[in-house]
């Protein structure tokens, strides 16, 4: 037995609490040796949700996040990336209002699911920075052009799904009040990916990068690997994130990780809740993806169609 506390932390919104519930589950399902508590920091979830997730288990924390919190961040807009809410930047002020006992923990977004003990987290050295963190990209070029387009100083550029955070040191550093000043006032900057920018930017001085298997990007996979991927217990990483709008929690999106999701979704309390449809999300350019994923099926009726879609929807957009 494991008796290191790991905390865990999550940030959401009514929309996401079912997913939250899920990746919970996962975590506790691969780690029942260690001693792990959970933190949910929650914004507009009803008490009957908060109730639902509190039958995971005894060891989950809820925080209720005042509505007035993230009115600071209702203008914020992105064209680029709509699938993300003002949820997400609760992540900012979680080490101010934690409790004091929690002098490190694992920030995890709700996208994310655990597939190994994660007990190696304690060896990892954070007490001279801020948070350890893992590289958003495997490609060195995209690195580099996010590191350009930030004006960066570091050479590597992070994603912020996964944060393993030193408590005191980003309260120190003032991190919450850097990274709000380059969001609320972002002229200076061309932000695409904005609390995750914002922490680049702030941050690239005060960060330990680590093992990308602390946080492996589902977009890296192409569609064969999204399949062959899962079928090595030995190679898996600790946490793979579901980065990307078309979600696997989405009924359109079958696969090998969509049926893991399934599976633990199956020991929560949203169990006999069926998969939402995609369809109401659907952008122009997710039109396209699917007309290419349907031809390589060798469906190429429904490849036609929603290549018509794309292409109506592209000349519509103009």
């Amino acid at each position: 037995m494991n008796n290191s506390i790991i905390n865990v932390v999550y940030c959401t919104d009514a929309n996401y609490l079912e997913h939250v519930s899920v990746s919970i589950t996962s975590i506790i399902l691969n780690n029942k040796n260690n001693n792990i508590r959970f933190h949910v920091f929650l914004y507009d979830v009803s008490e009957e949700d908060k109730n639902k997730l509190k039958e995971i288990g005894p060891l989950i924390n809820l925080y209720s996040i005042p509505i007035g919190e993230l009115d600071k961040y209702s203008e914020i807009q992105n064209d680029k990336i709509k699938h993300i809410n003002r949820s997400m930047y609760i992540r900012l002020s979680v080490p101010r209002l934690l409790p004091d006992y929690v002098d490190k923990f694992i920030y995890l977004d709700a996208d994310i699911l655990c597939f190994g003990d994660i007990s190696s987290i304690l060896n990892i050295d954070i007490d001279s920075v801020v948070c350890a963190v893992t590289a958003d990209s495997l490609d060195v070029n995209n690195m580099l052009q996010n590191r350009n387009r930030l004006g960066l100083a570091s050479e590597k550029y992070f994603n912020s799904g996964f944060l393993y955070i030193n408590t005191q040191n980003w309260k120190k550093f003032d991190t919450e009040n850097k990274a709000n000043q380059i969001l609320l006032s972002p002229q200076n900057y061309n932000l695409i990916y904005p609390d995750q920018d914002a922490l680049n930017v702030v941050l690239q001085k005060q960060i330990n990068f680590i093992d990308v298997k602390w946080n492996y990007l589902f977009t890296w996979m192409n569609d064969q690997e999204k399949e062959s991927f899962f079928h090595n217990k030995q190679s898996l990483p600790y946490f793979v994130h579901f980065t990307g709008a078309r979600k696997i929690w989405y009924q359109e999106h079958t696969g090998i990780a969509q049926d893991i999701y399934c599976f633990y979704k199956h020991f929560t309390p949203w169990a006999d809740y069926n998969l939402k449809s995609y369809k109401s999300k659907m952008r122009v350019n997710d039109y396209r993806i699917y007309s290419i994923s349907f031809f390589k099926q060798k469906k190429f009726k429904e490849s036609a169609k929603y290549f018509l879609y794309y292409i109506k929807l592209k000349l519509f957009k103009k």
